[in-house]
């Protein structure tokens, strides 16, 4: 569940080699995982950002162990929002997670993740993955540009929520649980 407000599009990052009768000239060398990670987490044209080392680490891992968290990235690095998350000490009871808009004049979105502190490392890999389907929500819907334009998204697609201004979507739920299952399967 997210407050204030937290989109159901996916993304796959591929990097297949391709084989077949004129493959000589498609080059066999494939980036390693540690290349796709690295620039999906610290190059110039990511999306998904933090200042905390924590929250790095976890995001490293959702990458390595998770293929539907390394997709949720791969989208919203294919996307117009931008994403810092961060942990906190302290949100409204009821909620681990939630995600908000920050209006500022452009065209460029930007969205702020704030996540309980208290959580266990996989547990917040799974409310990330959670929160970045949300980012893809608001990403699919151009129009929300501010909280206003966030809280008529969420009455049209999500479900109220316990808090006011609080709402989720089944995508969200699913896909939070869909991350843990790969986490510990």
């Amino acid at each position: 569940m997210i407050a204030w407000l937290p989109v159901v599009l996916g993304g796959v990052l591929s990097f297949a080699p391709t084989t077949g009768p004129d493959s000589s000239s498609v080059p066999t060398t494939i980036p390693s995982a540690a290349v796709r990670y690295e620039e999906m987490l610290e190059g110039p044209l990511r999306k998904v950002r933090t200042t905390d080392r924590i929250v790095q680490s976890l995001l490293a891992e959702g990458l390595r162990r998770s293929v539907t968290f390394s997709d949720l990235v791969a989208a919203v690095n294919a996307t117009d929002v931008i994403v810092y998350i961060q942990r906190v000490p302290k949100l409204p009871p009821t909620i681990a997670g939630q995600l908000m808009i920050v209006p500022v004049p452009g065209a460029q979105r930007y969205l702020r993740i704030q996540i309980s502190q208290h959580l266990s490392p996989l547990e917040t890999i799974a409310l990330i993955g959670h929160e970045l389907r949300h980012a893809l929500e608001v990403a699919a819907a151009p129009e929300v540009k501010d909280q206003q334009g966030l809280t008529d998204l969420y009455r049209r697609i999500g479900e109220a929520g316990g808090v006011v201004h609080s709402f989720d979507t089944r995508a969200a739920q699913n896909t939070g649980k869909r991350v843990m299952t790969e986490l510990v399967g």
